[in-house]
């Protein structure tokens, strides 16, 4: 590795159900260079690593061909991992069944002859935020991502939530309803079938079907169009969004109570909705929370699509390059 710092660079993927992104980050951590593939977390293992593993050459071989020194990769996985041995966890659905052990961090390194970090995707959306996001300025903060599912992570007083299991920060199967909606993962009332991009598209289609308001909504409106309708004023869309304010807020006040941060970052695609979302939120949660407990900042993402790419790719450059970046602004 050369002396100079500044020609340092590391990859980043952000395994999520949606989609696969990939891109160059900087010693200054910006990122330089992005990619964007279909998800292939429905394939099999060796399926996903070999498209992981293609995606990272492409990326090693433009860094490269720019002047920088690539120092390692880091992977953000919705896919459940084992951050000490980089294998994938046991899952908790049926159709992932076989991944048990995969050795998804070991794989990836022999491919591309690069040291590579494999990390649950919750605790690097928070590092990503926390480094050069909404809590660049902020010691603590708890992050929650709402999307087909709901993540999070935490950082307190500049330090991960120690993950020795790859289950930490499993925000969206808190209980908020023991006697409430079946989730896939076999339990009730867990708190992403209420606030997760899902939950907000089933209950709009319900909305929908009966005709008790009228709207511009689809019959199956998918969240980007329920946020977009709300921010074009649609009656439907806004009430949609208040109430599920309301579920939010129920598990942000116990998030709260646990931890009491400064700051709690709304990341994921709903986070797009902003203050039509959060405002509501904020409010039930003054009225949720104890009187003991102190008033928290609740803002949306800086990064609500490049936090967990962020996140994984500047902890490889503080880990395999002795770069620590951080208040760094992203353009």
């Amino acid at each position: 590795m050369s002396g100079d710092k500044t020609s340092l660079c590391a990859l980043g993927l952000d395994l999520g159900g949606a989609g696969l992104k990939g891109g160059i980050v900087n010693s200054e951590g910006k990122l330089l260079e992005g990619k964007h593939l279909p998800s292939p977390v429905h394939d099999q293992p060796e399926q996903i690593a070999d498209v992981l593993a293609k995606l990272l050459r492409d990326l090693a071989e433009e860094a490269q061909a720019q002047g920088w020194e690539v120092v390692g990769a880091g992977v953000s996985s919705t896919l459940d991992v084992d951050p000490q041995s980089g294998c994938f966890l046991p899952p908790h659905f049926a159709h992932l069944e076989g991944w048990q052990g995969y050795p998804i961090a070991q794989y990836l390194q022999d491919a591309i002859d690069l040291p590579v970090l494999v990390e649950n995707d919750g605790p690097m959306c928070a590092w990503g935020e926390y480094l050069v996001g909404a809590g660049r300025d902020y010691n603590s903060l708890v992050m929650v991502t709402l999307g087909s599912g709901v993540g999070g992570g935490v950082i307190l007083e500049g330090k991960r939530l120690p993950d020795t299991l790859g289950r930490a920060a499993y925000f969206g199967h808190l209980c908020i309803d023991q006697h409430g909606l079946a989730c896939p993962c076999g339990r009730r009332g867990c708190w992403e079938m209420y606030v997760s991009a899902t939950a907000l598209e089933r209950r709009a289609a319900e909305a929908v079907a009966a005709a008790l308001h009228p709207t511009r909504l689809d019959k199956r409106p998918t969240a980007q169009q329920i946020v977009a309708m709300a921010q074009q004023g649609d009656a439907l869309a806004c009430r949609l969004l208040v109430e599920h304010a309301g579920f939010l807020a129920v598990g942000l006040t116990d998030l709260a109570n646990l931890f009491a941060p400064p700051l709690i970052v709304i990341g994921g695609g709903l986070s797009q909705a902003g203050e039509l979302l959060l405002a509501p939120a904020r409010e039930q949660m003054n009225a949720l929370r104890l009187p003991i407990c102190p008033k928290i900042a609740v803002v949306a993402s800086q990064l609500p699509f490049e936090a967990g790419l962020l996140g994984a790719a500047l902890l490889a450059l503080e880990r395999f390059g002795g770069v620590y970046v951080r208040n760094a602004k992203q353009s």
